[in-house]
């Protein structure tokens, strides 16, 4: 069997098994990501929606113009569609030009690798494939993204609840089938981040061709300190709806304000998303 990429969280927990169809190295979970303490449920969830991963990084002098798409895209789809913009590779290396500013994750390295980015910007979109390969390029995602809101099967609803309590984020998740699921499911939680302004490289005419925007502003900046492919369920039928609680520790260069929290369930057979939700702190 193939093994499911993934990545070491914390050094004490448990390990995942593999499963077919997709790459993983061992999981080590973090135990601390689960807590008692919960958040009341603000954002429920009726429909399918989509997660869009932008994968992008400062120096890459064409993916001005893909954030650009994505936010007329988020305008168009409203809240069927989740972007999380994945800061990887080399064109995401900090240096001396863009002030040292590092938007680096260990697990978006993982799956900039695992996933086979070699050229920027593109995207995966909910993690289907696209032909051989699970890249989307710019110009793909706008009719993949109202495919898969046509076509995709509504599973689940995600339901969840926010807060900050200390130094931490309390997620409240609830997990509602809304058709009966035969198969295992991982949770994802991570935090996002917009209004971060920084120095991004340019080949866009839109902002003059200037070739070094000084004040770019980042949107959907994936985070450090996600809770990556925490177990949900083996099988989850209609009506029996699952509900945990997680502590995601808070870095002190967040902006809580510009931030929030997207949590996606993948499909552990195919890796494929089969439900995501976001909700602002």
């Amino acid at each position: 069997m193939k093994k499911i990429f993934g990545l070491v969280l914390a050094v004490s927990a448990m390990l995942f098994a593999s499963c077919d169809n997709f790459e993983e190295d061992e999981y080590v979970v973090k135990l601390e990501g689960y807590t008692t303490e919960s958040a009341p449920i603000t954002k429920t969830q009726t429909k399918q929606a989509v997660l869009l991963e932008d994968y992008t990084g400062w120096m890459c002098v064409n993916c001005p113009s893909a954030a650009a798409l994505l936010e007329t895209m988020m305008t168009t789809y409203g809240e069927d569609l989740v972007a999380m913009s994945v800061h990887a590779g080399s064109f995401a290396n900090p240096s001396a030009a863009n002030n040292n500013l590092d938007f680096r994750t260990t697990y978006g390295t993982q799956w900039n690798s695992e996933f086979g980015f070699s050229a920027y910007p593109a995207g995966l979109i909910n993690r289907t494939y696209n032909g051989s390969s699970r890249i989307f390029q710019k110009d793909e995602w706008n009719s993949a993204v109202a495919s898969l809101l046509s076509s995709q099967t509504h599973y689940m609803n995600i339901n969840l609840g926010a807060k900050i309590s200390g130094k931490k984020i309390i997620v409240s998740a609830q997990y509602a089938p809304v058709t009966n699921m035969d198969f295992p499911t991982y949770a994802n939680i991570v935090v996002i981040e917009s209004g971060i302004h920084g120095v991004q490289f340019n080949s866009d005419p839109t902002y003059g061709s200037v070739p070094k925007i000084e004040d770019y502003v980042f949107n959907h900046v994936l985070r450090p300190n996600g809770l990556i492919a925490l177990p949900l369920a083996e099988t989850m039928a209609t009506g029996t709806n699952v509900e945990n609680n997680y502590a995601i520790n808070i870095d002190d260069a967040w902006v809580l304000g510009n931030c929030a929290v997207v949590v996606f369930v993948t499909n552990a057979n195919t890796g494929e998303v089969v439900q995501v939700n976001e909700i602002e702190l």
